[in-house]
């Protein structure tokens, strides 16, 4: 076997396992969500497929593709997610990408809907996130959506997360486990930031 076939079988199950991870941690439900990550050194991702649940993931039901949206492995019966789109063009807009997770977390994806930044209310997410701004909404694997994406990335370079309105939200790593992990960093902010401000103070208002 060669380094490379051994690098990309490794990331296949990396894929798989942080695909499982997002579900069960509660970040996605249903077939929802998609997860991404670069081989290193070449112009080639992996994506999970359309239509199958994150839980459900499998290292040999992931696609190989290019940045161009070439399919160079495609298992049998399975699609690109419909979402590969706008993964390939935040990889050609960030270099330094190695991993994109887009979930769907309940308390941020509410927070998306007011079409705002998610409000960092903890020390942490402030020293890790920086800014979560907003992109507005389109329909899931329209072009539209796409340059939503584009342009929030182009207007934030150095952005590691973004809500993206009424759908969900989307990080960026170096690897898989940034990604996964600074998903779960953006849902924790936004319940603290929705308990938070439904706090009642000593006049019986919201803190």
């Amino acid at each position: 076997m060669s380094h490379e076939t051994e690098i990309v079988n490794r990331l296949r199950n990396e894929l798989a396992d942080f695909s499982k991870r997002a579900f069960y941690r509660g970040l996605v439900g249903g077939t929802g969500g998609n997860m991404s990550v670069r081989i290193p050194g070449t112009d080639q991702v992996l994506i999970t497929p359309t239509g199958v649940s994150l839980g459900d993931v499998e290292p040999d039901i992931n696609l190989l593709v290019k940045l161009d949206g070439t399919i160079i492995e495609n298992p049998p019966g399975q699609r690109p997610s419909k979402e590969t789109s706008f993964h390939l063009a935040v990889y050609q807009l960030r270099p330094d990408a190695g991993a994109i997770a887009h979930v769907h977390p309940p308390y941020a994806t509410a927070y998306s809907n007011k079409g705002r930044s998610l409000p960092l209310v903890t020390v942490s997410s402030r020293a890790v996130l920086k800014d979560v701004p907003c992109v507005e909404c389109a329909v899931p694997g329209s072009k539209e959506l796409c340059d939503f994406v584009g342009g929030g990335i182009r207007r934030h370079p150095d952005v590691r997360a973004m809500l993206m309105k009424e759908h969900g939200i989307l990080t960026l790593g170096q690897d898989l486990k940034t990604a996964y992990y600074l998903a779960d960093l953006v849902e924790d902010t936004a319940k603290i930031a929705f308990i938070a401000a439904n706090i009642q103070t000593d006049d019986g208002g919201p803190s």
